[in-house]
């Protein structure tokens, strides 16, 4: 089964959005560097899904991390290295069978990848990556992580990582996308089998963690344009470093 794992948003100093977040009442910690690329994190969980506040230790890494088709850091090189919110993950536990079936496809397919982080207090977390892609259109990339859900979400709650916010009992709800073609809503769709629900100007998947939105617009490309958390004891909207999150009680 598929579900939203992540959303990458690039910060100029990851270190600095857990003091800001704790401030809007999210509870965000230190992640680690990921030596390969060049980058580093912060990370803010709600359940299993989280957002990850992502930056930059080494420039000349991330060049060359920039270099590998369909990965978040050619992304965000063509966002002129612009912050905000930039790609989602997906997670998955059939990786393997994800790649063959998007090869057969007719998608350009790079990985699965195995990868490692260094937390602060020195343990270790591995994962695979998958990242696909269609000539210039940016999907979700896939992710596998080592072990079990009920084991990662044992280990996070015990070191802390997930922890309660004192906002509320916070869920990522919405991931909203303007865009000028909606035929991407149904693409993903087809790729994820999330179901869809289309409208007049906007087209709705149900993934079965969240939803992701697709709202047409007249011009410009297909951008991620704000996160809903609902569960807040009070609403507010806050921007961060050319993000938006849209904090709602129910």
């Amino acid at each position: 089964m598929y579900a939203l794992d992540h959303i990458v948003h690039f910060v100029d100093k990851p270190e600095n959005l857990v003091g800001e977040t704790r401030l809007m009442g999210l509870h965000t910690v230190h992640g680690g560097k990921h030596d390969m690329w060049g980058t580093y994190n912060s990370l803010s969980y709600f359940g299993l899904s989280y957002i990850e506040f992502i930056g930059v230790f080494d420039q000349a890494l991330l060049e060359k991390s920039a270099s590998e088709p369909f990965t978040l850091h050619e992304s965000y090189k063509k966002r002129n290295y612009e912050n905000g919110l930039t790609r989602i993950a997906i997670r998955t536990d059939t990786i393997e069978e994800d790649a063959e079936n998007l090869r057969e496809a007719g998608f350009a397919v790079y990985g699965p990848d195995d990868f490692s982080r260094t937390r602060p207090d020195g343990s270790v977390v591995k994962w695979k990556l998958l990242h696909f892609g269609q000539n210039d259109l940016e999907f979700p990339f896939f992710i596998q992580w080592e072990g079990t859900d009920e084991e990662r979400y044992a280990e996070l709650v015990q070191l802390g990582t997930i922890d309660a916010h004192s906002l509320g009992d916070l869920k990522i709800e919405e991931i909203i996308y303007s865009t000028t073609d909606l035929a991407i809503a149904k693409e993903w769709a087809n790729i994820f089998k999330f179901e869809v629900e289309e409208k007049q100007s906007s087209s709705i998947l149900k993934v079965p963690n969240c939803q992701i939105s697709f709202h047409l617009k007249e011009s410009g490309k297909t951008e991620l344009e704000r996160i809903v958390i609902k569960g807040a004891k009070e609403e507010k909207e806050v921007k961060i470093e050319g993000a938006t999150y849209q904090f709602i009680t129910s």
